[in-house]
């Protein structure tokens, strides 16, 4: 399966859509009447590409677009569902006309079939077969002014004009649509048809109403399409449309990644921190640092954050999934390089990550004074360390010849970092460009998952300031 990226964020395009006009909320319209054609019976059976009968799979049987003023419409439509056998029916009271589009929709298995143009004496419905459907992802974004002439809320409707294929998403949260193969485009509205009408009497015009976007190249049966994010701004007049389009430009560069439990699944509600002082210079209150969640995964496991500065060569996304108000699993993304996300208009992906079981770390730092330094400290209690995790958010302030205990780690392989806890030190050898290495002592651990580690101790000699 390929996944194929299309990356930008911008105030969707004009176009104007008309929307099915006796559909609800969730979309699904009701028995509609033709100038005179009726609609024999129709009926058929599903399979899935196993072979086996699709059960509970929705089929949807919609008007043809029969005009091109038509094609920006979602069509007027009936749906029903097959039965653990696979077969489904509609009567002869249902009239769309003698030719018309035919879409079977199987949720569970991701499979799709579409016919955008066939007949009620066809034979196709005997033995239809679905094949694995393309996946249309990305996210929506609402600015709202600060005095709109309607408020629209955060529902909203993409769809696919001229074809029996939409979803209802919500502004901020990414989602996911079923489509065919091939090359669509996709319209966004206001989901709820009041707000469109309320729009309209407001005089603003069906162009800035739903807003178009087509597909640069075709999607195969299987693929994964990765657009966005968009947005979606209710200006009514050129000059603001431009304006909100140049701070969007400057304010909707991402990063974005997915996250998995470690049962496989898409991972929902795990919170996500970047951590870009990554060797927690920034600790100065307290004895300890700690995870902080600056938004959470959606239901399929995806997260969207805008783009980080970044102070060092490179910062890394930190996860942790709680049950119980209890840190349960938790995991990080890979490294991204600072270079990397000299991007504008664009969204990062950082990759697919899989969460593990905690662990903990059980270890100590022992005091090395250089016998040549007479201005150094033999005493213990006066040399205080920082110790933590390269990365993460996992740093403590103690004292040497003192032990130390972190728990709720990531597993995995790490970097342990050890320097004076002291923060005067620090930023007089920050102020003095000091190389890192020179004041900053890096190990390489494993943690192990689910378990402890008892760490041999460390070593610190203080730094002696000139």
């Amino acid at each position: 399966m390929k996944i194929l990226k299309y990356s930008m964020a911008f105030v969707l395009p004009m176009a104007v859509i008309l929307g099915c006009s006796d559909s609800k909320d969730n979309g699904v319209a009701g028995t509609v009447t033709d100038t005179g054609n009726t609609l024999a019976f129709v009926s058929g059976v599903v399979t899935n590409t196993d072979g086996e009968y699709a059960s509970g799979a929705t089929v949807r049987m919609a008007r043809r677009v029969l005009v091109k003023s038509d094609s920006t419409h979602v069509p007027e439509y009936v749906e029903t569902q097959t039965d653990s056998m696979g077969a489904f029916a509609f009567d002869s009271s249902v009239t769309v006309g003698d030719t018309f589009q035919l879409a079977v929709i199987d949720t569970v298995a991701k499979e799709i079939s579409y016919l955008p143009s066939t007949t009620s004496g066809s034979h196709d419905f005997d033995s239809i077969q679905l094949e694995k459907a393309a996946i249309f992802k990305s996210v929506l974004y609402y600015e709202e002014l600060p005095e709109p002439a309607v408020a629209v809320g955060s529902h909203f409707r993409v769809f696919m004009p001229g074809t029996p294929f939409f979803q209802s998403v919500f502004a901020g949260d990414s989602f996911s649509m079923m489509i065919p193969a091939g090359q669509w485009m996709f319209t966004f509205s206001p989901g709820d048809p009041q707000l469109v009408s309320k729009l309209q009497n407001s005089e603003v015009a069906d162009s800035l109403i739903y807003r178009t976007w087509n597909m640069a190249k075709e999607v195969e049966s299987g693929d994964t399409l990765a657009a966005g994010p968009f947005i979606w701004s209710p200006n009514v007049n050129v000059d603001s449309i431009i304006k909100a389009e140049e701070k969007n430009l400057e304010q909707t560069s991402r990063i974005s990644g997915r996250v998995y439990c470690r049962s496989g699944k898409a991972c929902a509600g795990v919170e996500v921190q970047v951590v870009t002082d990554i060797y927690g210079f920034g600790f100065v209150d307290g004895d300890s640092l700690g995870f902080v969640g600056q938004t959470t995964t959606d239901s399929d496991g995806y997260w969207y954050m805008p783009i980080p500065e970044v102070p060092y060569d490179s910062f890394r996304v930190e996860y942790r999934l709680t049950k119980n108000s209890e840190a349960a699993e938790a995991g990080f993304s890979r490294y991204v390089d600072s270079s990397e996300v000299n991007i504008k208009n664009d969204t990062l992906f950082l990759g697919n990550d899989t969460l593990a079981k905690l662990s903990s770390i059980v270890s100590g730092v022992n005091l090395v004074i250089d016998k040549n330094d007479t201005n150094q400290s033999n005493n213990c209690m006066v040399n205080s360390v920082v110790v933590g995790f390269k990365g993460s958010s996992h740093f403590v302030r103690g004292v040497t010849c003192n032990t130390l205990e972190m728990n709720e780690l990531p597993s995995g392989v790490h970097e342990l970092v050890l320097y004076s806890g002291d923060t005067k030190v620090i930023n007089t050898l920050q102020d003095a460009e000091t190389p890192l290495d020179l004041y900053v002592t890096l190990i390489n651990v494993e943690l192990p998952e689910g378990a402890a580690l008892s760490q041999q101790w460390m070593t610190y000699t203080p730094p002696t300031l000139k």
